[in-house]
């Protein structure tokens, strides 16, 4: 941060720490929670660190929490105009009173002060205000383009429903009763691995023989749909039991490619499976103790107005899909939360947005806000939009600084995406041979059965000096039986191997 100072006639030091512009892609997004947890163990000077690193971002929380530290003098001198400049920037957002205070604090300032105040206020503004962070950060909208839908197939919007090979057996009662007593009133917003699943599940293989395979389950899960229909990416959102068989069978199966205007694109999509598929008549009659504590925390919950609660109360309703809600029910609660700074109904309400195709603008703002605060989900998923998404203009530097942020927290498909910019990107400025290597060597022992991750080693060893040609295509053709495994279409990939094999006649020698 560089510093800058001017003083006034009354001896006031006016001393701000202004954001640097550095070009270099540096995770920023995941201090905010740093920050206030440093804030209340009163180590202020570490919080401040954190929170200035979080406002590079527009986090209209890390504005607000900087303006109390230099109007309280908290690890610092105390400086009201500082905190006014902080403030000022929190109220572009309506963050939370920072409009009230803004206008009692330049009522203490002396008349013949505040233009010169007021100035500096705007100057700052200008440069570090909403609209250059959003320049700089955040996607731009098409707007020509955001009345015109994704289609799939000759739909506009893709069922959540998937059919299991168990879904006419009754006989699950006395497997699924130790589970059913086992679960915590308290389940329904976050999945198995946490609320902020650092896990996804870039490709399932299960053998049949696995003794759980067959076992009943609840799950919810989120995965992105690649142009040629194809499933990859699993992030399981609800989940109760052992999920492995609806991964698995989930991963085989392919959607009607998604279009727009004509042309395959990459989309996202939700899916209900197992259990999550029945109805109340057979929830009620052979998950009885399943039926009785959702209806119990349902009734908590409806009467709450905690942000933290009405986002649980969403996320059952939506997960749960025998419970009816009214119609907008969920919305509703999702907005509310997210408007009182919920993160995780931030993200939420985007995505349903997004994927539901409703308003686009409100989704893409919604998700970027929950970026802002570190949400690795949130990330990985404005990430994508950047680069794949018909109403932004794609930014793979944007892009990648998002997926870097996610990648930082372990997100697997975001530090594979980190790779394949790296590796790929039409922006050569941000090729980097050998850190995309090191991104896949971090995830390599998760990613064996992965056909995207043996295709991006292929393109590594080929792109490094030197090249390592023998082990590009003993890799590729892992890619390509793995990927006709899970139904990809590997057509470029084959075509790649042909180049690299002069049509496969001659023998690979490392050049």
């Amino acid at each position: 941060m560089k510093r800058q100072s001017i003083v006034n006639r009354f001896g006031l030091v006016i001393s701000l720490f202004l954001l640097s512009h550095s070009t270099q892609v540096v995770a920023f997004a995941n201090t905010i929670f740093v920050a206030d947890q440093s804030f209340l163990q009163k180590n202020y000077l570490k919080a401040r660190t954190e929170y200035q690193a979080a406002a590079e971002i527009g986090n209209p929380r890390a504005y607000y929490q900087l303006g109390a530290i230099h109007h309280q003098g908290l690890g610092t001198e105390i400086n009201k105009v500082t905190a006014l400049v902080w403030f000022s920037l929190a109220a572009e957002y309506h963050y939370d009173n920072s409009v009230e205070i803004v206008e009692f604090l330049m009522a203490g300032i002396p008349q013949d002060q505040k233009v010169l105040v007021q100035s500096y206020i705007d100057k700052f503004q200008k440069q570090y205000g909403q609209a250059s962070i959003n320049a700089k950060y955040f996607p731009v909208l098409k707007k020509d383009n955001l009345t015109t839908e994704v289609h799939f197939g000759d739909e506009s919007e893709l069922s959540g429903k998937h059919s299991s090979f168990d879904d006419d057996i009754d006989d699950f009662d006395s497997q699924f009763s130790s589970l059913e007593n086992s679960m915590d009133d308290n389940f329904g917003g976050e999945d198995e691995f946490g609320g902020d699943s650092l896990q996804s599940y870039s490709s399932v293989y299960i053998t049949t023989n696995d003794a759980l395979f067959n076992k009943p389950y609840f799950l919810v899960v989120d995965y992105d749909i690649a142009p040629d229909g194809s499933r990859r990416d699993f992030v399981p959102r609800q989940t109760m039991g052992v999920i492995n068989k609806g991964l698995y069978e989930l991963s085989l199966s392919t959607l009607p490619q998604p279009k727009f205007k004509g042309e395959n694109i990459h989309f996202v999509n939700r899916t209900f499976l197992g259990i999550a598929n029945y109805d109340i008549f057979r929830i009620r009659r052979d998950y009885g103790v399943l039926y009785r504590k959702v209806r119990r925390l349902v009734n908590k919950l409806k009467t709450s107005n905690t942000p933290q609660d009405k986002y649980q109360y969403a996320q059952i309703l939506m997960n749960f899909t025998w419970l009816k809600p009214k119609v907008g029910q969920v919305d509703s609660l999702l907005k509310n939360a997210a408007q009182e700074g919920h993160s995780e109904a931030q993200f939420e309400y985007g995505l349903k947005l997004y994927r539901e195709q409703k308003d686009l603008q409100q989704a893409i703002y919604w998700i970027a806000r929950a970026s802002k605060e570190g949400l690795s989900q949130a990330e990985y998923r404005l990430g994508r939009i950047l680069l794949d998404s018909p109403w932004v203009i794609h930014d793979e530097e944007k892009a990648l600084f998002w997926l870097n942020s996610a990648a930082e927290k372990k997100h697997l498909a975001a530090i594979r995406k980190v790779a394949e910019l790296k590796l790929l990107a039409k922006d050569q400025s941000l090729h980097d041979v050998n850190g995309a290597m090191k991104y896949l060597e971090q995830i390599a022992e998760s990613q064996d059965e992965n056909p995207q991750f043996h295709y991006l080693k292929a393109i590594a060893y080929n792109n490094m000096q030197p090249r390592q040609l023998s082990k590009s295509v003993t890799l590729i053709r892992e890619a390509i039986d793995l990927g006709e495994d899970y139904n990809w279409d590997v057509t470029e990939w084959q075509q790649l191997l042909i180049k690299w094999t002069s049509s496969g006649t001659v023998t690979v020698q490392d050049l």
